[in-house]
C-alpha cells in the first residue's frame, strides 16, 4: 500500500506541474512568442508571411509564423486549362503539448498536386514554457529559415514528370 500512496502523490505532482505549465503559457509564453514573431514579420516584410494563434483547442494552442500560399512557378497546361500550381506552407509553430510543454516544430512547404505525399512536419525541440524567451524564439526562426532554404534547394525530391511517369 505504501507504493500506491507514493505513486498517487507522484501523479498529483504531475497534474500540478501540467497546470503550472499551462498557466505560464497563458500568462507569459504565448504573448512573448507572438510578439517576437510579429517583430520578425514586420522587420522582414519582403516575405509574404503571417503570424497567428491557433486556438481551436484550449490548452493545446499554438503560435505560428507561416508563409502565405504563393505561385510555385510550375504551370500545368493541357487542352482544357492552364493551372498555376500553388506552393503551400512553410510554417514554424510553438505549440502546447497535452502536458503543457512547448513543442517547436516546422511544416515544410508542398506544391499542391506535385509534391509527393503532401506536407511533411518535423519536431525541432520540446521544452518547458519557462525556457521560451526571445532568444529561444529567434533561434528557431533562424532554424526555420535554414530549413526553408534547404527545402527550396533540395533537388532529390521526385516531382512532375518523373514521379508520374515511372
Amino acid at each position: 500500500m505504501d507504493n500506491v500512496e507514493k505513486l498517487g502523490q507522484e501523479l498529483a505532482q504531475v497534474f500540478f506541474r501540467i497546470e503550472e505549465r499551462r498557466n505560464h503559457w497563458h500568462s507569459f509564453t504565448r504573448d512573448l512568442t507572438i510578439n517576437t514573431l510579429k517583430e520578425v514579420s514586420t522587420r522582414f516584410p519582403m516575405f509574404d508571411w503571417v503570424v497567428d494563434i491557433n486556438e481551436a483547442w484550449q490548452n493545446m494552442e499554438s503560435v505560428y509564423i507561416m508563409f502565405n500560399y504563393s505561385p510555385s512557378g510550375i504551370v500545368e497546361k493541357n487542352s482544357n486549362a492552364v493551372i498555376q500550381k500553388m506552393k503551400k506552407g512553410g510554417l514554424l509553430s510553438f505549440s502546447q503539448s497535452r502536458n503543457g510543454q512547448i513543442v517547436t516544430w516546422v511544416a515544410y512547404p508542398f506544391i499542391d498536386g506535385i509534391t509527393q505525399d503532401g506536407p511533411k512536419n518535423a519536431t525541432l525541440d520540446t521544452v518547458e514554457p519557462e525556457e521560451v524567451d526571445k532568444a529561444y524564439v529567434l533561434r528557431f526562426v533562424e532554424k526555420f529559415l535554414e530549413e526553408m532554404i534547404g527545402w527550396e534547394n533540395d533537388s532529390r525530391e521526385e516531382i512532375g514528370f518523373m514521379k508520374k511517369h515511372r
